[in-house]
């Protein structure tokens, strides 16, 4: 079984986002970008979405970015309430234009993958990933958040 490590992570002021989605845009001769994740309210802006909540994970040496909506988090929470998103988020999602900068952050030497989770009830979720799969990483996130320990994937 391979080691995995997961901790909350916190988008540092810089380098600016903003500066990495551009330089990353004109290194894969994007004509035109439309949003880039930016620090919002504590958490990772991206578009209308409010703020993901973000945490790293460390498995075999990579490293891993998971994104969640802090709204679906709190609904893991018996008797939370919370406001719902926008149906179909997650299909929607530009996924490369969020992505693209965070993984090439310099907080992570070699590059990151990038992983959004969508947490469509206790004990499922789907996902969408930019590079490497890591499902054991998105588990171990997920078990820390919540009381649940044995989590499917819809995807």
């Amino acid at each position: 079984m391979v080691d995995v490590r997961v901790e909350p992570w916190v988008l540092p002021a810089q380098p600016e986002l903003a500066r990495l989605a551009m330089e990353a845009a004109d290194q894969l001769e994007v004509q035109e970008l439309h949003a880039w994740p930016e620090a919002r309210k504590g958490g990772i802006g991206f578009g209308a979405l409010p703020p993901f909540v973000s945490w790293h994970g460390q498995q075999g040496g990579r490293h891993h970015l998971v994104l969640l909506q802090a709204r679906e988090v709190g609904a893991l929470v018996p008797g939370a309430r919370v406001a719902p998103l926008p149906e179909g988020w997650l299909d929607t999602l530009d996924l490369e234009a969020l992505a693209r900068p965070l993984a090439r952050h310099p907080a992570w030497p070699g590059g990151a993958s990038i992983h959004v989770v969508q947490v469509s009830s206790r004990g499922e979720a789907r996902t969408r990933s930019y590079g490497e799969a890591a499902p054991e990483v998105i588990r171990a996130v997920l078990a820390r958040l919540s009381d649940i320990q044995v989590w499917s994937f819809a995807d």
